[in-house]
């Protein structure tokens, strides 16, 4: 027996290594999956519908409030939606960040903090606005809700809690995640170019008529959803061959 014949039990021993998942592992990818698809009906779609919908003058939140108290139902149906899309994008992310971690790690290392940062953000965002503007006029009147809401974005608590983690940490994070992405070629590159565009449109441009950046949005986490959704085991783990999306 030669030395050829013995190593070829380790290589393919290796190789057999590197095709089995580990507990779980299939259903942790669909949970990505599933919360990329959750996340991007949740705020992308939510946001765009209420675009279209909501008939607030300027597109101030204050307005929002007001249009609120005449339609009670949808407005607090869409904003608790706001809410609840704050369950999924963090695992939306994260599934991304392991994917993305294997060929640009520098890259998602510093996307993934200050996505997160910016998500924290996101959410005290998503929490004052549904006390101010879901809660506060029932209980204290549409003019003292509307109050509150400008207090809240003037306050130094929020301001620094909410805003500037949104404004600066979800806009930066998630672009370094989508050049991770794009440089590892491990994620596919076109829903990665709408994710920078909702990103530009949504915090430097206005609305183009019906048009809104949240339909970006949702269809790009659709579209990422689908393709973790569809990966293999090598894809999702980082050892297949590089993509060429």
């Amino acid at each position: 027996m030669t030395a050829q014949h013995l190593a070829a039990p380790a290589e393919l021993s290796e190789i057999q290594a590197l095709d089995t998942r580990p507990p779980l592992s299939r259903a942790a990818q669909l949970a990505v999956a599933a919360s990329l698809i959750a996340a991007g009906l949740l705020n992308g779609g939510t946001q765009f519908v209420g675009h279209l919908v909501i008939d607030d003058g300027s597109g101030d939140f204050s307005d929002q409030i007001r249009w609120g108290v005449e339609h009670p139902v949808f407005h607090g149906v869409e904003q608790f939606a706001l809410l609840a899309s704050m369950l999924f994008l963090p695992v939306a992310v994260l599934g991304l960040a392991q994917v993305t971690r294997h060929r640009a790690p520098r890259l998602t290392a510093a996307g993934i903090l200050l996505t997160l940062w910016g998500f924290w953000g996101f959410h005290n965002i998503l929490a004052l606005g549904y006390t101010a503007g879901t809660i506060a006029p029932s209980a204290l009147g549409v003019d003292a809700a509307v109050g509150l809401n400008d207090a809240f974005m003037e306050h130094p608590g929020s301001v620094f809690g909410a805003l500037v983690p949104h404004l600066l940490g979800s806009f930066l994070g998630l672009i370094l995640l989508a050049v991770a992405g794009w440089r590892g070629r491990s994620l596919p590159r076109i829903p990665l170019v709408l994710l920078v565009a909702f990103l530009l449109w949504d915090f430097l441009l206005p609305p183009a008529g019906p048009l809104e950046a949240h339909l970006l949005l949702l269809i790009c986490f659709g579209w990422l959803g689908m393709h973790v959704a569809r990966m293999s085991w090598q894809e999702w783990s980082g050892t297949a061959e590089v993509g060429t999306y």
